[in-house]
């Protein structure tokens, strides 16, 4: 688990003019969530029995971390087609990128 450090929130470096304020808080809001359920699992990560038993269970909770920030930066992207090709986990990028259109030059 990555909770020691909160997650950057995405719009800190973004200049918040060009976003829409729901985009804007609908991703500070993902941005929030991903940090509470990393936050959870850290927690239950510091009992060995619970890791044991529910080791599965933890790296879902991460997964779930890792989804809620990379559609907060999708969320906030000037361009959705590099937002998505910078996303880590294949299975969001594929079912994202699949709903794109073609890339405007």
């Amino acid at each position: 688990m990555s909770a020691m450090m909160p997650p950057p929130d995405p719009a800190a470096s973004l200049p918040l003019d060009r976003i829409e304020p729901h985009l804007r808080e609908a991703a500070r809001i993902l941005t929030e969530l991903a940090a509470e359920i990393e936050a959870l699992g850290a927690r239950l990560c510091t009992d060995p029995a619970v890791i044991a038993r529910h080791l599965t269970e933890l790296q879902a909770i991460d997964q779930i971390a890792q989804k809620q920030q990379q559609l907060a930066a999708l969320l906030l992207a000037d361009c959705p087609h590099a937002a998505v090709d910078a996303m880590g986990m294949d299975a969001v990028r594929q079912r994202i990128g699949q709903t794109l259109g073609p890339r405007r030059v």
